[in-house]
């Protein structure tokens, strides 16, 4: 799990791998993603690219964005 090699665009493809991840549990309710930075070294793609994906999962729910703080899983008990 983790590899971009589909025929979907990057952006997308990293939205389907974070939410597998949160579903697995490696990144668990209130935690702290990983920096836009971080996630492009890892998958060796833009910051921007990352940027993109993030944005989707916050318009989702699936993540909230602390400004100053980061990105963060929604915690178990939020209730949007």
């Amino acid at each position: 799990m983790g590899s971009l090699d589909g025929i979907e665009p990057l952006r997308d493809q990293l939205v389907t791998v974070i939410r597998e991840r949160i579903g697995s549990g490696e990144y668990p309710p209130g935690s702290k993603l990983p920096t836009a930075r971080e996630l492009g070294e890892e998958f060796g793609i833009s910051a921007r690219t990352v940027t993109d994906a993030l944005a989707i999962l916050r318009e989702s729910g699936d993540v909230i964005g602390v400004r100053g703080r980061g990105v963060f899983v929604k915690p178990a008990d939020a209730d949007e």
